[in-house]
C-alpha cells in the first residue's frame, strides 16, 4: 500500500507558470488521508518559495528543501546540512575560471536569506530582478567573508556544453565534501556530501515509520534520480531528463502542463484498497 508520495516541483508538479491544479490536490488529498497517508514535496526551492506556491495548502504536506538539504517535518525545520565552510571559496575559484559568465551569477543560499558576490552580480536588470525574485532575500556581499550563517546550497547556471566539465571539475576539487545535481539546463547545485531527495526521503519515512516500497516519487532531472531508485513506485515525468528513461522507472500519464503528478495518483491510489 502507498502511504507516502513524494514530488519534484519544477517541470514536474508544476506548470510553466508555476501553477498547478489546486482542485485536483484536493482530492489526492481528501484520497490520502483515507489511507493515513503523506504528500511530500520534494525540490531545490526554498522553504519560503514552497509556501508561497502552496498557500492555500498550508499545514497539509511535509517537505524536502534545497535539494535535501532540509526537512520540514509537520512545520518543523529538521535534519539541517549545510556545505563546508571551506568549500565557498573552493566554488566560487571554478566559477570564475568558467568560459561564459554564468546566468545569474552564482548563489550562496542559507535557511532565510542568499548571498550573491558582488563580482558575480550580472548586469542586466531583467536578470537581476529574476535572481531575486527566485532566490529568497538575496543579499550582495563583497567577500564570502561576510556571509555569516551557513550555507546550505551553491547555485551557479552555466552554459549546457559546460555543464559536465564543471560538475567534475567541482567533485575534483571537493572529494568527499559536496554532492553536485543538476536538474537541466545548465542548473548545477552543490550541496552537502550527504545531502540528496534520497537521504531527506528516508529520513522522513524513518520519522512516519514507511518503507520504500510503500513510496511513490516523481521527477523529470537528474537530482530526482537517487529519490526515484530509493522508492518502491518511481515515476519519471514524459518531460524528464532523457537519462531518466535508461533506468526502470514508471512514466507519469502526462506532462507537468497537463496534471500529469495528480492524474498518476488518483490513477493508482484509486485501485488501492482501503
Amino acid at each position: 500500500m502507498i502511504k507516502l508520495i513524494a514530488t519534484d516541483l519544477d517541470a514536474t508538479f508544476l506548470r510553466a507558470d508555476k501553477t498547478f491544479n489546486e482542485d485536483l490536490l484536493s482530492t489526492v488529498l481528501t484520497k490520502l488521508k483515507t489511507f493515513d497517508g503523506y504528500f511530500v514535496v520534494a525540490t531545490g526551492n526554498h522553504v519560503q518559495r514552497v509556501a508561497t506556491y502552496f498557500a492555500n495548502f498550508s499545514g497539509q504536506y511535509q517537505l524536502i528543501a534545497n535539494n535535501g538539504a532540509e526537512v520540514v517535518l509537520d512545520g518543523i525545520i529538521q535534519n539541517v546540512k549545510s556545505l563546508p565552510e571551506h568549500s565557498l571559496s573552493v566554488i566560487l575559484s571554478l566559477v570564475e575560471q568558467l568560459k561564459t559568465a554564468p546566468q545569474m551569477g552564482l548563489v550562496y543560499t542559507a535557511a532565510d536569506r542568499s548571498f550573491m558576490l558582488a563580482s558575480q552580480a550580472p548586469e542586466d536588470p531583467a536578470i537581476v530582478k529574476k535572481a531575486n525574485d527566485f532566490f529568497e532575500n538575496l543579499i550582495v556581499v563583497d567577500r564570502i567573508e561576510q556571509i555569516d550563517v551557513p550555507v546550505l546550497k551553491a547555485t551557479v547556471v552555466v552554459q549546457p556544453e559546460e555543464t559536465p566539465e564543471f560538475m567534475q571539475a567541482v567533485r575534483l576539487m571537493l572529494p568527499h565534501q559536496v554532492h553536485v545535481t543538476t536538474s537541466g539546463y545548465g542548473a548545477i547545485d552543490i550541496v552537502n556530501i550527504d545531502v540528496n531527495k534520497a537521504n531527506a526521503l528516508q529520513y522522513l519515512a524513518n520519522k512516519l515509520s514507511i518503507e520504500p516500497d510503500e513510496i511513490m516519487a516523481f521527477g523529470d532531472g537528474l537530482n530526482d534520480m537517487e529519490m526515484l531508485d530509493f522508492v518502491g513506485h518511481p515515476y519519471a515525468m514524459p518531460n524528464s531528463d532523457p537519462a531518466l528513461f535508461d533506468h526502470d522507472f514508471n512514466v507519469a500519464v502526462s506532462d507537468n502542463e497537463h496534471d500529469g503528478v495528480l492524474n498518476t495518483i488518483l490513477e493508482v491510489l484509486n485501485t488501492q484498497k482501503e
